[in-house]
């Protein structure tokens, strides 16, 4: 699996089919970030059912249970960002559990046992292994587009695989551990534009952002995959102000558990997390614009009533979860 030289071209690669002989009556594409403490680990459910996971976490705690529990017996691209164990520790699990299309890396070998035992379990997967060089991805409705690290890179950090998935208007940007070498790198070559959502780069630390990088991408949400109570103290509170500055809400897997956000083509999304309710959020707002701002006033009148569950801003969640957001337009039920 060693990188061989290849010319810097946007290749195609198309995973799966998309079927059209039908209505597809879920217009919905899921992104969920796992909860898998000091790691990362996502996966993408596209509208048609295609899955892609991008890292596996320190182990397959998390990532396999979920898998089995919604029957995801096959994956269609997992896509290594570099491969340090938090990053790849649950890799090799994940094969085993499920069918395996194909495998990208960034190529970098490493001389841990989690990175040979990976390597072995690709070999045995018979999955087509795919090279982190420019190329477009095309998994059912969505597009992934491979921004690949700078050539003849040695460090896992800054020679992370970047991924940018688009879904009609809906666009986010996951990008390993980059350093701000690598992200530099793709300021100068990748042509970075604003997304919706940004996974924080290296667990919020505070050589994973740039004021440069929030400025180019200026996404409306900010997810952090970072654990609680780590020793290298992430995310740093610098990079936290550095992208709620530019308008993102932030998110961090250690507070809020998993995060999940289901977008539809139009650029429009909803976030969910498992310690608090829903937040929506629409297409790309105008310049200064912030999604789903309060002034904590009382409203009115109810634009949604919970006769489930309890309200939570404006949305209505489980009775269980601790609400985390300012008064909406959302009230309980009345006696």
């Amino acid at each position: 699996m060693k990188r061989r030289s290849v010319p810097r071209r946007l290749a195609a690669v198309v995973i799966g089919c998309l079927l059209v002989a039908g209505p597809v009556h879920a217009q919905t594409l899921e992104l969920r970030f796992f909860d898998v403490g000091q790691g990362d680990a996502a996966l993408i459910v596209t509208p048609e059912g295609k899955r892609v996971l991008v890292d596996a976490g320190p182990d397959a705690s998390r990532v396999v249970p979920y898998l089995q529990s919604h029957h995801y017996d096959t994956l269609d691209l997992i896509v290594a960002s570099h491969n340090h164990t938090d990053h790849i520790g649950g890799m090799a699990a994940v094969i085993a559990s499920t069918v395996v299309r194909a495998y990208l890396d960034n190529g970098i070998p490493h001389t841990t046992a989690t990175y040979q035992g990976t390597l072995r379990a690709v070999a045995g997967s018979g999955a087509q292994y795919l090279q982190a060089t420019a190329r477009s991805i095309t998994v059912g409705s969505a597009r992934l587009r491979v921004l690949p690290p700078p050539s003849r890179q040695v460090d896992q950090n800054n020679g992370s695989v970047g991924v940018l998935l688009e879904y009609g208007e809906f666009r986010a940007l996951l990008t390993g551990d980059s350093e701000q070498d690598e992200l530099g790198y793709w300021l100068q070559h990748e042509s970075v534009q604003r997304v919706t959502v940004v996974k924080v780069a290296h667990h919020g630390s505070r050589n994973g952002t740039t004021a440069a990088w929030v400025q180019a991408t200026r996404p409306q949400v900010a997810v952090i995959s970072v654990g609680a109570g780590n020793s290298y103290g992430h995310p740093a509170p610098q990079v936290i102000e550095l992208w709620q500055s530019a308008g993102a809400r932030v998110y961090r897997t250690d507070r809020d558990g998993a995060v999940i956000i289901e977008a539809q083509r139009n650029g429009s999304y909803i976030v969910l997390n498992e310690y608090s309710g829903p937040r929506r959020g629409g297409p790309m707002p105008a310049p200064g614009a912030q999604e789903g701002d309060s002034s904590g006033q009382a409203p009115r009148a109810c634009c949604r009533v919970c006769t489930r569950g309890k309200a939570c801003g404006s949305s209505c969640i489980n009775r269980g979860y601790q609400c985390r957001q300012p008064p909406g337009c959302a009230c309980d039920a009345r006696p």
